[in-house]
């Protein structure tokens, strides 16, 4: 079949399942007819104002679904029923408990139980290619897929979790075209298992939040959920929108769609806005640049010759930049690694005949290479011989510290699992970062393994090299590629041999030592959350981690001092100053209680009877505000029947406590009301129960005023039990 659109000339290829020739019915009239494939004829190129031109380069852009022809081949009528599909689907029939294809699957359980299948068919797929759950990017798209599942799935009565038992079908039937998904099946089932966790745990928050909702819009007379509300309890909640509008729907409610669509679009904006990296947006001077390129030599200089191709300032172009003028650069060629693959821009000067400008940031937007900085003496000119000299302490530490992440990460996905992933990455002089793909926290013995057989690795010297090679090739030979980072067709490989072996070998462009033993050390500061699925490492290497293990050691030493004792002997008298502070806080507890007992009798002695009830109001000395209820408990526990007012100044800060006894508090004597009023006439508030409140104030002179007022509203509240 032949179509025309838009000008543009195609074919399709269409399956007819039926295979009797019908004149009265065309191609794609029902579900009968399936597309398995799609040419498009590539032949003109549409400008702006509308007006066409023949391509320089025609071709043919096809497309294939390699599933639907396998769907053809084995003789079925669906995708799901082909062989590689049907065992997904049957574990996911069976969970719902359905026979799929015996004729009682209503339409709605088929769909969910293909959806099902599907879904976590492509969960599994993502993870094990390093994907985990998120909020942004390439996470949030499985999040969303593994949502939408296990909706589906509770639309028709599934409760139970499901999501690792259909992964395991998927690896089972896919491991021998995607060994790695066995490799990390551990791992893709407990990250299953989790997110499954987590979304049950928000979807009954956000269902309630939604049952709340309606409550109060029909406390209004209103059955419209507004669309922002809509938006957070799908964006928030991560309650899919058929969900809301189904809830909604039972309790006589819409939605307001356009709101809801307007708070979508407003998100999604916000999201592309948010994924630009703002320092390495593509500069207006580039526009004008035509052809002219920036040649990157320093992986094999950092110095050398160029000219000035142009001079960016305040947003134009300029031939000429001057002492103090701040400014980007462009040169015919540069040895200055511009900011990519986490490593940070180089930095050093570019030197002409009649100035020097010092290089603060280097980034790549396009094809060329933008030195950011200033002109500290002189003046530049475009067209100008110049000089490129890379700051060489700069360049190196970086250098160390990103041989230093692939030495880190070749050794975390030793120790802790091949599941083990980059996520993102920070390499700068001063130290590392590196994000990965691990679901708990990596204890402490854990990264002291890592570190160790990272500074192995070190110690062995072993060599770095890099070549370049097609991409095909390099994750063939076993090199690591990134899910979600664009390629070309040649990538460059950085490889640390170990022996006969490789320790690693990943794509990257960054620049790298020549052997390992340049690291010196790799010292592992801390490891911490990023986000659910995603863990970060920090890390010093070479002249970085030898100051900050000098400046530990100084620390030692000073706290050593300070102790009166030796190096070795630091924990061991630290230990023994703990015990020794339990030992007094148990004392002066005790001490506290005795003090608390004393107050507390002689209070009991000075008690007034009000009806019968007994009043206690009294200004107590004691250590912390905490022993006011301590001395309370017992007034009320000996008098029975009791209303105790009491204040303290601790540190120079005024505490209030009120508190009744239950016969009071029947009476609807309340001590947080009682207590605020104090409070307030001390210059401070507070509240609480009606059996026991506690309130602060800033002024201790006030004192002696609130208590006579506490005596006052006592009475009061006493005389009008008594008389109840």
């Amino acid at each position: 079949m032949s179509f025309t659109s838009r000008g543009i000339e195609g074919a399709q290829a269409q399956y007819d399942a039926d295979g009797k020739l019908d004149p009265h019915i065309g191609v794609g009239f029902d579900d009968r007819f399936l597309e398995i494939w799609n040419l498009v004829f590539m032949e003109l190129y549409q400008h702006p104002d509308g007006h066409r031109e023949p391509l320089p380069a025609q071709n043919i852009d096809t497309g294939s679904g390699l599933e639907r022809v396998a769907c053809v081949l084995q003789g079925k009528t669906s995708v799901f029923e082909t062989d590689i599909f049907l065992p997904i689907l049957e574990a996911a029939a069976a969970i719902a408990g359905v026979e799929y294809f015996d004729g009682s699957c209503s339409e709605e359980q088929g769909y969910a139980i293909r959806a099902m299948s599907e879904h976590c068919r492509a969960a599994a797929l993502l993870i094990g290619d390093g994907v985990v759950p998120s909020n942004d990017g390439r996470g949030y798209v499985l999040r969303r897929v593994l949502r939408r599942a296990i909706y589906m799935a509770r639309k028709i009565g599934v409760r139970d979790m499901f999501t690792a038992t259909l992964a395991d079908a998927a690896i089972d039937k896919l491991k021998s075209g995607y060994p790695h998904l066995e490799e990390n099946r551990d791992f893709i089932r407990r990250a299953l298992n989790a997110e499954e966790e987590r979304f049950l745990r928000t979807l009954s928050a956000g269902t309630s939040r939604l049952e709340a909702l309606l409550a109060r819009l029909a406390e209004t007379g209103t059955n419209v959920i507004p669309g922002e509300d809509a938006f957070q309890l799908y964006d928030t909640f991560g309650m899919p929108i058929e969900l809301i509008r189904e809830i909604a729907a039972n309790a006589g409610a819409t939605i307001d769609e356009a709101g809801y669509e307007a708070a979508l679009q407003a998100q999604r904006t916000l999201s592309r806005e948010s994924g630009k990296f703002l320092k390495g947006e593509p500069s207006p001077l580039l526009a004008t640049l035509g052809d002219d390129h920036s040649d990157f030599l320093g992986y094999t200089r950092t110095e050398t010759e160029a000219t000035v191709v142009a001079i960016l300032s305040a947003g134009a172009l300029a031939d000429l930049a001057v002492t103090g003028q701040e400014c980007e650069i462009v040169l015919s060629s540069t040895p200055f690694y511009p900011e990519g693959g986490g490593q940070a821009g180089d930095r050093g000067t570019i030197t002409t005949p009649n100035g020097i400008f010092t290089v603060t940031d280097t980034q790549a937007t396009g094809g060329a290479i933008i030195h950011r900085g200033s002109v500290t003496d002189g003046e530049i000119r475009v067209a100008s011989p110049a000089e490129a000299t890379v700051d060489l302490v700069w360049r190196a530490g970086s250098t160390r510290n990103h041989t230093g992440t692939h030495l880190l990460h070749a050794a975390l996905r030793s120790i802790l699992g091949p599941h083990v992933r980059q996520q993102g990455s920070l390499v700068t002089p001063d130290r590392l970062r590196f994000d990965f793909t691990h679901l708990e926290h990596t204890a402490r013995p854990e990264l002291l393994e890592v570190q160790q057989l990272a500074n192995a690795r070190v110690r062995d010297d072993l060599e770095v090299t890099w070549r370049r090679t097609s991409y095909r090739q390099a994750v063939e030979a076993g090199a690591l590629a990134f899910f979600g980072d664009k390629y070309g067709n040649e990538v460059r490989v950085v490889e640390i041999h170990n022996d006969n072996s490789l320790f690693s070998a990943e794509l990257c462009g960054g620049t790298h030592v020549h052997r390992t033993g340049e690291l010196g050390y790799v010292h592992i500061l801390r490891e911490s959350a990023v986000s659910a699925g995603t863990r970060r490492i920090e890390a010093l290497t070479g002249l970085g981690a030898e100051a900050y293990l000098l400046e530990q050691q100084e620390r030692l030493h000073r706290l050593a001092e300070r102790l009166s004792t030796g190096y070795n002997e630091v924990e061991e008298r630290i230990d023994g100053l703990q015990q020794e502070l339990e030992r007094l806080r148990k004392q002066s507890a005790e001490l506290q209680r005795v003090q608390a007992g004393g107050a507390a009798n002689a209070l009991i002695d000075g008690a007034r009877k009000i009806g019968e009830a007994h009043l206690v109001v009294a200004r107590v000395d004691v250590p912390s505000a905490d022993s006011l209820k301590d001395i309370a408990d017992r007034v009320r526990t000996k008098l029975q029947s009791a209303l105790v007012v009491l204040a303290t100044v601790v540190d120079g800060k005024p505490s209030f406590l009120v508190a009744a006894t239950p016969d009071l508090v029947a009476l609807k004597v309340h001590s947080g009301n009682l207590v605020r009023e104090v409070a307030k006439a001390g210059g401070g508030g507070g509240g609480g129960r009606p059996d026991l409140a506690q309130a602060g104030a800033r002024d201790p002179s006030l004192v002696e005023a609130a208590l006579a007022e506490g005596t006052r509203l006592a009475e009061l509240a006493l005389n009008a039990a008594a008389g109840s």
